[in-house]
């Protein structure tokens, strides 16, 4: 099993039509770098084979805005190796995930 801080967790996902629903469920199982998935209550974990690449780490950002996942729980990705592109603060996603600049920057 992958270890608990390579998974993201779904909650109260909200879908519109059984299409996407099913559209959700595809994606995930797309994702080259996820092991499993399932559901407990209203929670879906979704675990990772391996830490997140660069590549999948954008996949990530698109599907969490996308079904509306917590973004916030993808900041434990961020590495010196990508710390360049994904933490800046100029980035559409910045806020969502890291909050103020203020904050990302330990202040």
């Amino acid at each position: 099993m992958a270890n608990e801080q390579h998974q993201i967790i779904a909650t109260d996902i909200l879908f519109y039509h059984d299409s996407d629903e099913r559209a959700f469920f595809e994606w995930i199982d797309r994702m080259s770098f996820v092991q499993e998935s399932c559901g407990i209550g209203s929670d879906i974990f979704i675990r990772f084979n391996r830490f997140p690449t660069d590549d999948d780490l954008w996949e990530l950002i698109g599907f969490c805005r996308r079904y509306q996942v917590e973004m916030t729980q993808l900041k434990k990705f961020l590495t010196d190796a990508n710390r360049e592109w994904f933490l800046n603060p100029e980035m559409f996603w910045f806020t969502q995930i890291f909050g103020s600049s203020e904050a990302a920057n330990g202040s």
